[in-house]
């Protein structure tokens, strides 16, 4: 029994007819025939008499067209809900990010939720990679921004987003003549950061980790100046002319803007990381889940045309 069958079945009752039925359906006549006849079949009953005026429902004709009108009503409502979740969804998305994402990507996206999707509620996180694949794992987050190579669960799956740009920033303050020097510069080689002390996060972080790489094939040692713990705490160390970071555009653009930091890309070799987002197949989907996939998506492409997030998009 399928849809088909029943919605054949309750024209030609409504008619009378088979002929009249087709013509209402705009299907051929047999086609209507041979349909209704597979249904009697499968029920093994008659549905309908047939003479040469038409036709009329029999007995078990009558009751099944109860059932049949109701099915049909039902399956039509089922749909009707289905259409109207997915054009305006609800539900909790709670959604992980690293602190220079968070940066360029929260505001826009809790603002593209709340203008759109009133019905969404839209929660955020930030916190150290360990800490978001930890979230993610047990359920305390739906979707989590973080970098390559950080990905160890198996029920993990991943989409890129952006390969982004590293840079080394310096504030504008004029405090230091080292640092006075370097505003001037575009461009700065991997083995010329040997001559400065550079704030950068734990040993845990992606960045320190890629960072080691790049000294291990290169033999250039950076070294580590006392880290605040915060972003925002040591991007103002920065601002004030008293320190160095390396980070991506995305923690600085807004500063950039202000003419507070000056950020100067490294050559020789270039510094690049891949940002991902990541979901756990082990927990279920959802539309307001998937509108917020797609907008993270959208900003991403909108924060790299606005300069504000530098790299190369990878979807």
């Amino acid at each position: 029994m399928n849809s088909k069958q029943l919605k054949y079945f309750l024209k030609t009752a409504d008619n009378g007819s088979i002929t009249r039925a087709a013509k209402v359906l705009d299907i051929a006549q047999p086609a209507i025939s041979q349909q209704i006849s597979s249904l009697e079949h499968e029920l093994s009953v008659q549905l309908f008499e047939r003479d040469f005026r038409g036709v009329r429902l029999t007995q078990c004709g009558e009751k099944f067209y109860l059932r049949a009108k109701s099915i049909v009503h039902q399956m039509a409502m089922a749909k009707s809900e289905i259409v109207e979740t997915e054009s305006n969804p609800s539900g909790r998305i709670s959604v992980g990010m690293a602190q220079a994402v968070c940066n360029v990507l929260a505001i826009p996206l809790t603002q593209a939720i709340q203008n759109n999707y009133p019905n969404v509620e839209l929660c955020l996180h930030y916190g150290t990679t360990d800490f978001l694949n930890q979230c993610l794992s047990n359920g305390q987050i739906d979707l989590a921004i973080t970098y390559e190579n950080t990905v160890t669960d198996k029920n993990f799956s991943s989409t890129p987003l952006i390969k982004e740009n590293i840079y080394l920033v310096v504030g504008t303050e004029k405090n230091k003549e080292m640092y006075v020097q370097l505003c001037k510069r575009d461009h700065i080689e991997f083995k010329d950061l040997a001559a400065f002390e550079i704030i950068l996060p734990s040993q845990t972080d992606p960045l320190v980790q890629m960072l080691n790489r790049y000294e291990t094939q290169t033999g250039v040692r950076i070294w580590n100046k006392q880290n605040f713990g915060l972003l925002m705490t040591n991007l103002r160390y920065v601002t004030d002319g008293l320190g160095l970071m390396i980070l991506p555009s995305s923690a600085v653009f807004h500063l950039e803007k202000a003419n507070q930091v000056k950020t100067i890309s490294i050559t020789k070799p270039s510094l690049k990381r891949d940002v991902i987002l990541v979901s756990n197949s082990k927990h279920p989907t959802s539309s307001a889940k998937q509108v917020v996939n797609n907008i993270i998506f959208e900003l991403t492409k909108d924060a790299h045309s606005l300069g504000n997030w530098r790299g190369e998009i990878l979807f």
